[in-house]
């Protein structure tokens, strides 16, 4: 934090700090949730509510959508960084 407040203004450094904390707080929330969701199909398998071909399915959706996510991301980080 000392070399934050040496480099930049007192408002940037309120600012930033602000902006640091909100992203920990998502990506916290985020991990909840995923944990959460993991838990529940966890779960249910367990319990044998759901089919194994059902679970298969849903976690290969979930795969290729973060595969699609990590790709989007990437293309826009790569994207923002050449203006």
């Amino acid at each position: 934090m000392a070399w934050l407040e040496a480099h930049l203004t007192p408002e940037a450094t309120k600012t930033t700090l602000y902006h640091a904390v909100r992203l920990l707080f998502r990506l916290y929330v985020a991990s909840l949730l995923l944990a959460g969701t993991y838990s529940v199909f966890w779960l249910a398998e367990v319990a044998g509510l759901i089919p194994e071909r059902l679970l298969s399915t849903i976690w290969v959706g979930i795969a290729i959508m973060g595969t699609i996510f990590l790709v989007l991301l990437i293309t826009l980080f790569y994207t923002s960084n050449t203006r």
